[in-house]
């Protein structure tokens, strides 16, 4: 089994990260300049207006959208000293009040930013926590034994007293002197950090977090990864001093790719790519996943489609369910979807079938750096589970709402739009002093509109005593229109 990290930065405008396993895809990370990430950025923000009814603060932080804090987020050494005993929050904070902040999820749609007073800093193995007191090991790391001998090296690493240290899932079997490097470094950053907030005035960018090459490795990179390979020669010089420094022996794995075709071409991703932006997912044994996601939820239907090989339905139906669970957490690493997930499971009545197929799940949920928690299956064939949200589904920044659907998947029919339109003639032409209608409608609507209901238009015009005119639009989105009226 050969792991590889495969990195392609050659257009300025997009970076794009692969680790694979035998040439199968196995995470997929994809950065736009045009939607920039700002989670994990630090910044110097003021507090802009403080709404006790939500328990929470708006803070400009120096974008477009003021953050949003929420009280459980604002660390104690910022709430004012008070002498009443009313400990609301419109006494605790007050507008204008400077605070450091960092960002937790980015901003979507109409919401701001989701900001916090907890400052985290990631390192290669440890994660540095400025004003918290908190030692300890992440859960991903469940062998007790190491657990104990990480606790037993952290409690003795002198960690700055106001400081606290977690060490990451990367830091499995790591040595004391390779934590306190971590240590030294993190505190290096975070020093900067506090020269720059006492420099700057609010609000201002304190801390920028890595690009995507730099985070990736921090975050995935693990010893049994035998190359990681880069087309673009800034980011080939990017990653080689940062190997040097969380891995120096492992720097020489770092090659810069040469090749004439592209290179996920070369490494036949681009098709393995392109599948993850699909709705359906081939299975196989020629089953089928159907993935979709909505507001509240991520649903995943499984089907058999042509998978039929085994002696009975409850055989099939069990085995497709069993290669299913595998792909539903390969796709939902690959997709970053978080929140509530459902899958629909083909019907099985064997009891120790479902245990295998919830057991199977959560098997391949292992090696995913984020949190999840799987629930058992039902008996009408569904399974829920939770999944953190680390980062913007995949489509961000890939992919914009459609201008014809706004998001529906469908659009209206020609015959329905055209009838709205009457409709809003009719509407339109109620007042006596309207002598002259002109619709924009798109070309298709129109035609049908002429074509087909010539004697309504006819009839309105008989009716209300006004002259109409019918244009098509060829810049008009389907699904729109426009109506002008003149005296």
């Amino acid at each position: 089994m050969t792991r590889k990290i495969l990195i392609n930065a050659l257009d300025p405008d997009v970076s794009r990260i692969a680790a694979v396993i035998d040439n199968k895809l196995e995470q997929f990370h994809i950065e736009t300049r045009a939607k920039q990430v700002t989670q994990g950025n630090i910044y110097k923000g003021v507090v802009t207006r403080v709404e006790p009814s939500l328990q929470a603060v708006f803070v400009d932080y120096g974008m477009e959208k003021n953050g949003f804090l929420q009280k459980n987020e604002i660390h104690r050494d910022y709430f004012q000293d008070i002498e009443t005993k009313d400990k609301s929050l419109f006494n605790l904070i007050k507008k204008g009040q400077e605070m450091i902040v960092q960002v937790v999820k980015d901003p979507i749609s109409q919401k701001g930013a989701m900001l916090t007073t907890f400052i985290s800093l990631p390192g290669r193995l440890g994660v540095l926590m400025p004003g918290n007191t908190t030692r300890g090991v992440s859960r991903k790391i469940d062998e007790e034994a190491e657990r104990k001998r990480l606790v037993k090296i952290l409690k003795g690493i002198n960690v700055p007293e106001g400081f606290g240290m977690i060490v990451r899932t990367a830091g499995k079997k790591a040595t004391k002197a390779q934590l306190t490097l971590d240590l030294k470094y993190l505190m290096r950053v975070w020093k900067n950090i506090d020269t720059l907030a006492v420099k700057n005035q609010a609000p201002c960018l304190l801390y920028k977090e890595q690009t995507l090459a730099v985070r990736s490795l921090r975050d995935y990179f693990t010893t049994d990864i035998k190359e990681i390979l880069i087309d673009s020669p800034e980011t080939f010089k990017e990653v080689k001093d940062f190997m040097a420094m969380i891995a120096p022996k492992q720097k020489k794995i770092v090659r810069l790719f040469k090749g004439e075709k592209p290179i996920f071409t070369k490494y036949q991703l681009e098709e393995q790519i392109a599948s993850i932006f699909k709705r359906e997912v081939q299975l196989k044994s020629g089953g089928f996943l159907v993935i979709e996601q909505t507001e509240a939820m991520v649903t995943i239907d499984v089907n058999s489609g042509k998978s039929t090989k085994k002696k009975n339905i409850e055989e099939t139906a069990f085995h497709t369910n069993l290669e299913a669970a595998e792909e539903v957490a390969r796709q939902l690493r690959l997709r970053d979807m978080g929140g509530l997930i459902v899958v629909d499971f083909i019907d099985m009545k064997e009891r120790r079938h479902k245990a295998d197929i919830t057991k199977t799940l959560k098997k391949n949920l292992k090696g995913d750096k984020a949190k999840t928690k799987v629930g058992g299956i039902t008996t009408f064939g569904l399974l829920e589970m939770s999944r953190q949200r680390i980062r913007h589904s995949i489509t961000f920044g890939s992919y914009e709402t459609c201008r014809h659907c706004n998001g529906r998947g469908t659009v209206p029919s020609v015959e329905t739009q055209g009838l709205a339109f009457l409709r809003q003639i009719n509407l339109k032409t109620l007042k006596p002093e309207i002598k002259h209608v002109t619709g924009l409608i798109p070309r298709e609507v129109a035609y049908y509109i002429l074509n087909k209901k010539r004697e309504e238009l006819l009839d309105i015009e008989a009716k209300r005593k006004v002259s109409i005119s019918i244009k098509i639009d060829p810049e008009m989105v389907f699904g729109q229109s426009s109506i002008t009226c003149t005296t």
